[in-house]
Parts: C-alpha cells; structure tokens; sequence
C-alpha cells in the first residue's frame, strides 16, 4: 500500500465523535471543522484525494488488542486497551494472561483467555517493532463455511457483523488457513507505554508475512469506481454545504451562551440528551421550529423531575440551584429562539450531508459484510468510516440511526454500575497494610484532596448525587476507629490519622509521629462537611469556614492545595476559566497521588465533559505550571469581583409556578 504523507498523533484511546456532533460539543470551531470534513468527503467521493486527507474502514472486531515490543524491556506482549493503565496489564506469557484475566464473580473470561494466549503464539511471529493496535477479527475456531446465493463463503463474526469471504478466492484462502486474523488502525510511539502517544498511520510493510496470521490496516486502498457521484449529486451536496454555512453564520451568539457560562453548559447537556434519545427512537425532528418548541417542554420536564427527586426539593440549595440555571435557560431561549433553530438546522443540516456521502462511500467494501436475521445472511453496509486530516482531528462517518441506537442501548447501564462499584468499597487500600505506603504527610494532602473535589462535585448539577452517596458512606460509621474494607477510601485516610484503633506504620517515621502529634482531630467538624455534602448544602460562607478549618486541621502547607481550596469554596462565582484551572489542576493531582481513588474517574470524567481539559494533555510533570495557573487564577478572580449573591438570594422570587403563569 502507498501510504500518503498524513501523520496523526493523538492521546491513547481517543474518543471519536460523530461529524455533526462537532458543532455540539467543540462550538464554532466545531462546525467550521465539520464542514471543512465535508468539503474533503465530497472530493474524495468525487474521485479526487484530498492531500493529507484519508479515510479507513471502522472494523467490527472484538476484542481490541495492543501488541508489540514492551519498550522498558524489549520482550513482546499481548493484551487489550488495559495495557495503557497506570498499573499496565501486559501478557508476556500464558501465566500473565491467567493471572490479569482471571474470572470475576460470575463473570467467566475463559473466552477471552483462549484468545489472548492464541495471539500471543502467533502475532509475537510478526516481529513487531514498536507499539500496533487492532481489532481481532478471528482465530481459527471462529472460521465457518457457509453458503449465500449459491457461492460458498467462509465467515467469521467477532461481533455484531458477519464478515463472508468467496472460499475460492486467494483471500479466502488465506483465511481458512491462518490462525489468527486481525485488523491494525493505530500505532504507538513513545519512550514508555504510559506516555505513548497514537498515531493512524500504520505502516505494516515492515512485518514478517506467515501463514497463521492474516493481517491488513484499515486503510481504504481504491476508491476508483465504488464511491462516485453524478453531476446532479454534486451540486446537491455543494448546496447542502453552502445552506450548512448560511446556518453557521445566523447562529449569533448560541456559542458563546452554550459554551461560556454553567447555565449555557446545563442547556447543552440537555440539548445533547434530548437529541441522542430521537435518535434512539428513530424519531429526528426535520422541522427546526417543531425542534424547538418539542425541546422546551422537554427541558422543563427534565429539570422538574430532578428536582422532584431531591431530598429537599425545590425549597432547599441543590433545587435553587437548578432552578437558577433553568430560568437562565428559559431567558435565553425565549429571547434568542431564531438563533436556537438555526443551530440545531445546522446540525441536521451536517447529518443530512455526512448521510449522502456515507451511502457512497459504503459501496466500498474489502470484505463483504451481513448480518444474520433468522439464520439467515443478509448484506448489509461496513459499521462506518473514520475521516482523518493532517492536523490530527478525526471523525466518525456511520449510520447513526442504525449502529449509534445499538451503542446507546449497550451503554445506558454502564453509569449505574459504575456508582454502584464506586460506594461498595475502597480502590486506594485494599487492606490495612496499604496505609503504610504513605507518609502522615501524603496522607493529611491526599485526604484534604478528596474533601476538596467533593466540594467541587457538589457544586456541580450532574456529581452533587454522586458526591452526597461518597460523603454518606464515609461518614456512616459514626466514628473512624476501625479499618474498614467497605468504607470509602477517604475513610481510611481519616481512620489511619485519627483513628483510635489505628495501627499504621507510615513511611517516613519519624516526619510522621512529628505531624500527627500535631494535628488535633475534630470529628465534629469532620461530620460537619460530611452533613453538608450529603444534603447537597450550597452555603458559600459556611464551606469557605470549614475548608479553611479542615485545612488547619490537617497541617496542609501545599500550596496548590490551599490554592485549589480557595477556589473551591468560592466555586459558585467562580468564572469558567476559573473553573477551567481548578478542575484541571485537580485531575492532575490525583493523576499523581492517588490514581486509583474512586473519585479519580469522575473527577476526569468533569473534566471532559465541561471541557476543562483537553483529552489527556493535562501532565503530572506541570507541577510548576499548574501552581502558577492556580495563583493566577485566583488573583484575577480575587481582583474581578467581589463577594456575589448566594443561590439562595437568586432565587428567593422564582418559583416553576409562577414561571408557567407568565
């Protein structure tokens, strides 16, 4: 294959977005990219290749492997996305594989075994030198021969797609005699596995050609003849894109409300919900005004019954709150409905163009692809495409109505689960001898960390639940005399410090029994924060006094931490690049001290979603930077703006009720 000049890198395990989603989630810039896609879609099906431009097929293999040479020292290894983990999971023999892919309750990976030690016979024979990912398309059990129309296939089904290839063919042939088949789309460069960076270009000339392997790139090689368009589709498409344009142009100041204030960011989270569940139920709305009006019911139905779920209702601080944010909403739509329908006709106008040049492009097929449907095969189009460009963006091109529905339904449980695995027990401290591992020091830090990211949770519509459940947990016990194994791991950092019945011998021993005959514990106040993250309390005043006690309490010196806790308790009038900073510096933090807490996840996950950090390029080796980002911020937040008003203050003339007789 003659690859082009393209060269992308990216973070490990990029999430791909759909094209028209690009205006949803990434703003102006967003959509420009998205119809700059387009642009470069509409040439290639036009015959023509954009320079540095590419596309490759999205295969439907399972599961993912990463394969290659360990670069700490040079032997090769098997294993899936978990080998980019703090804590790598590598598989250099049949033993690794028994031991970081043992079964889990009643969760049998025997399956998943079998394949991993296949792989690990046969890919080792490639002579990988660096770092390659691909989707296992099959091993040798996997293979059957099946007949469609007459023609004999042999196929293969490694997840929800059938692949058939003509026995009769070369290829065919290849694959009834290889052991192993997998599809490479991504390859890793760096020093070690935890700073790699990924890149789509994929060069597989370089590997050792056996017979027990059939391998490929994802890469489309001809384009010629399959994906085409008459002259009357052309102009159809340059029009479609033009209209995109005029849309983007008549949006006004959409961008700047959804993506510069909480209020902006609350409405497009619901804007995303309310879309992504017509899509689910194959119910796109084609009329923007129809959108519109469907979407405000909507919008207040959604925020009424998270209110009506409350604890203390609308009445108390987290119902404030909300309904703050939904009048502001309210305001901001009834005032600026011309620009809300064009934004979202922009967005059908993306999906309808990317649709058209999805069907063209589908006609391109390296392998034919069914599905079964009664026993029998049907043909159906590839899972999709992924659209790359010089710069490293990349997009998903796939039938969303079709393949997306699917995703949803296979993801909805995974929050729950999550929560649930989350509030059973401690990640940090397995058992009680883990404590030791930390100094009095570290631990007082790592503890005022998490007091500080639950405040922060708390203030935040979608985390103050999952911040009241954590607090609740830890502080369930009444007291922290006893190592517990089910108590959160805040428990047992509070327990090892100040615990009666603590026995933990902390590193650096003598610092240690320095400090803690320092600290003076106050379990009152301790029970005191707990109290007022489990209720969802929003009182600026009353978290900026017990913050700055808790830090006393705990000897902090940091001056991140300090600087972080006083953003934290101003984080109501706090501005978004403000925010931007402490949920960023916080991230990293815990990245560098307690990875493996239960808050580590959703305080990253915050994080993305309110784009406070741009994938994964928030680096623990910033230390210096994000001090100073901290200092900065809270000297310009210090120098911008006095004291604001409370929710409480807001909101004490706004009802829904009386909203809805306006």
């Amino acid at each position: 294959m003659k690859l082009t000049d393209l060269n992308i890198t990216e973070n490990v395990n990029t999430h791909l977005t759909h094209l028209e989603d690009l205006s949803l989630f990434k703003g102006k810039k967003g959509a420009l990219d998205a119809i700059r896609f387009l642009k470069n879609l509409s040439t290639i099906v036009k015959g023509h290749s954009p320079k540095k431009f590419n596309i490759t097929t999205k295969w439907d293999g399972s599961p993912a492997i990463v394969c290659g040479k360990d670069p700490a020292d040079g032997k090769f290894f098997i294993g899936t996305k978990g080998v980019f983990n703090k804590n790598p999971k590598l598989n250099k023999s049949a033993q690794d594989i028994e031991t970081n892919h043992a079964d889990t309750g009643d969760n049998d990976k025997s399956g998943l075994r079998d394949k991993l030690n296949t792989t690990l016979q046969y890919l080792s024979k490639l002579n990988i030198q660096g770092v390659l990912q691909g989707d296992l398309m099959f091993t040798q059990g996997d293979l059957q021969v099946r007949g469609f129309e007459n023609k004999s296939y042999v196929t293969f089904k490694p997840n929800t797609i059938t692949y058939a290839v003509p026995t009769d063919s070369e290829l065919g042939k290849k694959i009834q005699n290889a052991k192993v088949g997998i599809v490479f789309h991504t390859a890793y460069e760096g020093e070690s596995l935890d700073k790699m960076s990924a890149s789509f270009k994929v060069d597989l000339s370089g590997l050792n050609e056996t017979p027990d392997v059939w391998f490929d790139d994802a890469y489309i090689k001809d384009f010629s003849g399959m994906a085409t368009m008459t002259a009357q589709e052309t102009e159809a498409v340059e029009n479609a894109i033009a209209d995109a344009q005029k849309h983007l142009n008549s949006i006004g100041n959409a961008f700047e409300f959804l993506d510069g204030s909480d209020a902006g960011n609350d409405l497009k989270i619901n804007i995303a919900a309310n879309m992504n569940n017509n899509i689910k139920q194959n119910s796109i709305q084609q009329d923007p005004e129809q959108f519109f009006n469907q979407f405000v019911a909507d919008y207040v139905r959604r925020a009424e019954e998270k209110i009506a779920q409350l604890k203390t209702g609308k009445e108390g601080p987290a119902g404030q709150r909300r309904l703050n944010a939904l009048q502001i909403g309210l305001n901001y739509l009834n005032t600026n409905k011309s620009n809300m329908m064009n934004f979202y006709a922009l967005w059908l106008k993306l999906g309808a163009i990317k649709d058209i040049l999805y069907r063209k492009l589908s006609n391109i097929k390296a392998i034919d692809s069914f599905e079964e449907v009664d026993g029998e095969l049907k043909v159906r189009d590839p899972e999709g495409f992924v659209a790359v460009d010089h710069i490293g963006s990349a997009v998903k091109v796939v039938d969303r109505l079709d393949f997306s529905r699917k995703n949803f339904m296979k993801s909805e449980t995974i929050e729950l689960e999550f929560v649930n695995d989350l509030m059973t027990e401690a990640r940090m401290f397995r058992s009680r001898h883990k404590l030791s591992d930390y100094s009095a020091r570290d631990m007082a830090d790592n503890a005022f960390a998490h007091m500080i990211a639950l405040q922060v949770m708390n203030r935040e519509f979608k985390y103050s639940n999952i911040a009241s459940t954590y607090a609740s947990r830890t502080a369930s016990y009444g007291n922290f005399d006893y190592f517990r194994s089910n108590g959160t791991d805040l428990y047992a950092m509070i327990h090892s410090l100040f615990g009666k019945g603590s026995i933990t011998k902390f590193d650096d021993e003598k610092n240690s029994e320095i400090l803690l005959k320092r600290m003076r514990p106050n379990l009152t106040l301790l029970k005191q924060f707990f109290k007022h993250i489990e209720s969802s309390g929003a009182n600026a005043d009353q978290e900026k006094r017990m913050l700055m006690q808790l830090q006393s309490m705990f000897f902090v010196s940091d001056s991140k931490l300090r600087s972080m806790k006083r953003l934290a308790g101003d984080y109501e009038n706090l501005k978004t690049r403000e925010k931007r900073t402490l949920i960023s510096s916080l991230l990293t933090y815990f990245r560098t001290n307690c990875p493996k807490s239960s808050l580590t996840a959703y305080i990253q996950k915050l994080a993305r979603e309110r784009d406070f950090v741009d994938g994964e390029k928030v680096k623990p080796s910033k230390a210096m930077a994000v001090g100073a980002a901290l200092a900065g911020a809270y000297i310009g937040y210090k120098l911008g703006r006095g004291k604001g008003p409370s929710y409480a203050d807001k909101m004490k003339n706004f009802s829904l009720k009386d909203r809805k007789k306006k």
